[in-house]
């Protein structure tokens, strides 16, 4: 006990010489009120001392000779900020406003990111959405990896890689799940509405496997016309032409969709897409339009980051 008492008084007095000697009670930052400021107001932000003011940082530039027990100083840093109530995950994951103003649940989004700093992926799940001001709150499911047409699809913890992004949709999905953006997923736009919408980046028609224009199984000219017609992430809805040749109309109902674009490119390095679509399933609208402050909560109720507008 009398050595943790004495390396407790050694540790705190040499915070205060360092306190004293960069400024002490004369400093901004002795005057702005707690360690952590939430908003007087909506539309304000949230004044953290260790974003606003780098405090570590600043002490270890003014005095260079003061290098040695730095990872411990920041370490009880850290273990401060825990105490505080701030996540582990504050400066490694944002909250951004999205979209409030829309009329229905699938219209109203938020967004998450992953800092492009992190070195490894984060798990979302489990994590929880809280408004400030109504006390509503959600929490974030799992979500499909790899989402498939007429199959089982399997529900996975959510993992944002760094600089990836998620979108969290107030409404319910409109293929039945929360998933991944992949190459092919543009697909899913063609008959169906999402907030915002879907990068439609699958590969051209012309361009898939199986597409022969050469050799004795060639696919004739009047086909690759109308092939090089059809637009990108798009089946064909519509009769063909009686006089089409058999191949081509073959071609064009059996591989010109979701299912086989991503037998196709599934293992190619770029199929996965830095973005999920979560979908929180509420039937309406949780929040506010206007004068709203919104906090995202990890797994232990601490505060990740907040947005206000």
């Amino acid at each position: 006990m009398f050595d943790f008492i004495k390396w407790f008084l050694l540790i705190f007095g040499g915070l205060w010489i360092i306190w004293f000697f960069t400024g002490g009670p004369n400093r901004n930052i002795s005057k702005d009120g707690l360690f952590i400021k939430q908003p007087d107001a909506p539309g304000e932000k949230w004044y953290l001392y260790n974003k606003n003011y780098p405090i570590l940082d600043e002490i270890f530039k003014e005095d260079g000779n003061i290098t040695n027990d730095t990872g411990e100083i920041r370490e009880e840093f850290e273990q401060a900020q825990e105490i505080a109530g701030i996540s582990f995950y504050n400066d490694k994951i944002f909250l951004r406003e999205g979209s409030t103003y829309g009329s229905t649940a699938e219209e109203e989004y938020l967004i998450i990111e992953s800092s492009l700093n992190n070195k490894d992926k984060i798990n979302l799940t489990g994590w929880t959405l809280q408004s400030t001001i109504s006390g509503q709150s959600i929490k974030i499911e799992k979500a499909v990896y790899l989402p498939q047409m007429y199959s089982v699809n399997y529900q996975e913890a959510i993992f944002l890689s760094p600089g990836e992004k998620a979108y969290i949709t107030t409404g319910r999905s409109p293929i039945g799940t929360s998933f991944r953006t992949n190459l092919c997923t543009g697909y899913f736009e063609q008959f169906q509405n999402f907030d915002p919408s879907l990068d439609r980046e699958c590969p051209r028609p012309e361009d898939e496997p199986g597409f022969i224009t050469t050799g004795p199984n060639a696919l004739n000219d009047a086909c690759i016309d109308y092939v090089e017609g059809i637009s990108k992430c798009s089946i064909v809805n519509e009769s063909l032409p009686l006089d089409m040749q058999y191949e081509c109309s073959q071609y064009i109902n059996t591989k010109i969709n979701y299912k086989t674009c991503v037998e196709n490119h599934k293992n190619e390095k770029d199929f996965y897409r830095p973005e999920w679509r979560i979908f929180l399933n509420r039937n309406e609208k949780i929040w506010k339009e206007k004068r709203e402050i919104i906090k995202l909560l990890d797994i232990n109720g601490k505060v990740i980051d907040t947005v206000s507008y």
